[in-house]
């Protein structure tokens, strides 16, 4: 029997959802895969959901490159990471938010979310998040302030100027 690849999905983040609530925590972000372009500004927003008696957390964004190999995201030249923390009763949320200050063709790929708790060791990760990013069309193209309408404008302006001038002149004369 072979399972589709929607349901297998489905299952595989349904177990990794009860195994993070199992661990004291619980990590959220959207599932959508995201498209943008090179030169752009993108975040990803992850919420950690868990309570600080069970669970003290370490956290952060991973690049995946493939099943066995991962990195995580630390540049500060390419990425800006900040965290905002806040309590209701015993639960706290602690959202990460991972900003590509510019993003790049190498940047496309797959990115996911993970969260240790330091008080049992135990990890919790969220689901791969595909990021694909597409070509600036425009990229190495100079628009030219002479170009266009302009280059039309400065033409008439300038006829008009010696058109006024020789009338002027001829005025004189006569």
């Amino acid at each position: 029997m072979q399972i589709s690849y929607p349901t297998f999905a489905f299952l595989i983040a349904f177990l990794c959802s009860l195994l993070s609530s199992l661990s004291g925590v619980i990590v959220r972000y959207s599932r959508e895969p995201v498209e943008e372009m090179e030169g752009r500004m993108l975040s990803f927003k992850c919420r950690l959901e868990y309570k600080k008696e069970d669970c003290d957390i370490s956290a952060k964004w991973w690049h995946v490159e493939s099943d066995a190999i991962s990195e995580p995201i630390t540049d500060p030249n390419r990425f800006l990471i900040t965290v905002n923390e806040t309590k209701k009763d015993d639960q706290r949320h602690r959202d990460i938010v991972l900003t590509f200050k510019s993003l790049s063709i190498a940047d496309r790929g797959l990115y996911q979310c993970n969260a240790k708790c330091l008080n049992t060791q135990t990890v919790a990760k969220g689901h791969v998040l595909f990021l694909n990013v597409t070509a600036d069309p425009h990229k190495g193209l100079k628009a030219s302030a002479w170009s266009g309408k302009l280059k039309t404008d400065l033409t008439v302006l300038v006829l008009g100027i010696v058109l006024c001038v020789w009338y002027n002149l001829m005025a004189l004369c006569f």
